[in-house]
């Protein structure tokens, strides 16, 4: 007999089997929590500061404006996504949400990354890239990590906000609502200089010895060094560890679980306004909403000098097919270009027939 395998499960899990078989057979069982309860269903989160676009002529000119806010003085990084309504979450956070029935926390971060490390160096012998360039190389092939990807080019992100959506048997969905965000990285960028090329976790006590380690740099400390999770993440630009990231400019966000001390959320306002006159969010708000910490601010008021914003825009789903088209045909953008390699091909190439 085999065990009953619905027996002794922890409180919050369920198990689905697959009803073709008998129990006994023990073949199709899945373990599956319950995942986190969402506030938002409509990027609520991000609404009052967003700016909307409804054709390819407001999309640039909001993008223009972005950037003249900013000032020549700073450098932006930009992140396009095809659905509005998606948190600003890693797959690694996604993940380990989906697995652990609650947001989770920096600590849960650092031992998945700990133990995703170990395996890539002892199980899959891949022991001669330090910590960072292991997880870009994970990234690129859909595995989770905590890294964001953005791009050093607007119309790149705004390609990805717009991108062609296929079912499964290659039917095209029908478009959404998209979201571009820009994120302010003039101080915040980093190297893998002698400093960050290690092999441990770079997010950690002495973050200036430990990026590019062959160890997570951010782990040096126990507990997790407090401003790492309060501060806004770094923007990395990784070497050109395969095709896409030069296709794409691209780079990552690179930043701990945003925590929030009693009354220290005064940097999570709900929308513009003086001092806070909008609100502040909640932690579990923000941790559904967010992966990393952010500083929204809006196009109606240009931020200070000093300022570090973050901007974001929704694109209206009725204006993508026509940005789509300006973007691919007098830009060059589409999926050949910007997955250019064999598992693009593999991945994108049937959609194009």
């Amino acid at each position: 007999m085999f065990p009953d395998p619905t027996a002794n499960l922890p409180a919050g899990v369920t198990v689905s089997c697959n009803s073709d078989v008998s129990l006994e057979d023990f073949c199709a069982m899945t373990v599956l929590t319950t995942p986190p309860l969402r506030e938002f269903t409509n990027g609520e989160f991000f609404k009052k500061w967003e700016g909307v676009v409804t054709t390819p002529k407001e999309a640039f000119a909001m993008i223009d404006k972005i950037i003249e806010f900013s000032s020549p003085e700073r450098t932006l990084v930009w992140r396009g996504v095809v659905d509005a309504t998606h948190s600003l979450h890693s797959s690694l956070y996604r993940r380990l949400s989906a697995e652990l029935g609650r947001w989770p926390k920096e600590k849960d971060m650092v031992a998945f990354e700990r133990n995703l490390l170990r395996e890539s160096r002892t199980s899959w012998r891949f022991d001669d890239l330090n910590a960072l360039e292991t997880f870009a190389q994970i990234q690129h092939f859909g595995g989770p990590t905590r890294l964001l990807d953005v791009t050093f080019n607007p119309l790149i992100a705004l390609w990805f906000a717009v991108e062609k959506q296929y079912e499964l048997n290659g039917d095209l969905r029908e478009d959404i609502d998209g979201r571009l965000f820009a994120f302010d990285a003039s101080s915040r960028q980093m190297s893998l200089n002698r400093n960050w090329d290690t092999r441990e976790i770079p997010w950690g006590n002495s973050l200036d010895r430990r990026w590019g380690s062959p160890d997570l740099p951010w782990s040096k400390q126990t507990p997790i060094r407090k401003s790492w999770t309060q501060e806004l993440p770094y923007i990395w630009r990784p070497p050109n560890l395969n095709e896409r990231i030069a296709a794409q400019n691209s780079a990552s966000l690179v930043g701990g679980v945003p925590t929030v001390d009693n009354g220290g959320n005064r940097r999570w306002r709900k929308g513009p306004g003086n001092a806070g006159a909008a609100g502040y969010w909640n932690k579990s708000q923000i941790q559904e909403s967010s992966s990393v910490v952010l500083q929204m601010n809006s196009l109606l008021r240009k931020p200070s000098k000093s300022a570090t914003p973050t901007f974001t825009l929704r694109i209206s789903a009725n204006a993508k097919e026509k940005i789509r088209d300006i973007l691919e045909n007098n830009y060059g953008y589409n999926s050949s270009t910007l997955y250019p390699d064999l598992l693009g091909l593999a991945t994108h190439g049937a959609n194009r027939i």
